[in-house]
């Protein structure tokens, strides 16, 4: 393991144990391949609609993607901004967080959020991580 990856690894570990509602968490580096990604989540298979969605610039005024579907799972998108993109799943199958990393750039951290809570509650504790990757990935 080299030191970059230590260090993704440790922000990923400190993530998890700050934020007891995120389930599952994923990177995505700016080219827009998949750095690292926590044991009981799998996003390789959805890396082309979560880059699309990272790659879409909106201008101002336009909704771009209204869903993403990650592991099987449906999200509708309830935000989309260059700092956020928030999606839910409406039959309670839980939310998914994606920070842009740097914000409005290609790379992201990609956090899987527990059913029970709303998405928001982890929301702040994600982007402040987000901005620390930004100088790894």
């Amino acid at each position: 393991m080299n030191k970059m990856t230590a260090e993704i690894e440790a922000v990923i570990d400190d993530l998890l144990n700050e934020e007891q509602n995120i389930f599952g968490v994923a990177i995505v580096s700016q080219s827009g391949n998949l750095i690292t990604q926590t044991e009981n989540w799998d996003i390789s298979g959805d890396l082309s609609s979560i880059n699309k969605l990272l790659q879409t610039k909106l201008e101002l005024g336009q909704k771009g993607m209204s869903s993403i579907t990650i592991q099987g799972i449906k999200y509708m998108l309830v935000e989309n901004t260059e700092e956020r993109k928030i999606g839910t799943n409406i039959t309670g199958q839980g939310h998914v967080i994606i920070a842009p990393v740097p914000i409005g750039g290609n790379g992201a951290l990609i956090c899987y959020i527990n059913p029970q809570v709303g998405p928001r509650d982890a929301l702040f504790t994600i982007q402040t991580y987000a901005l620390r990757l930004s100088k790894l990935i």
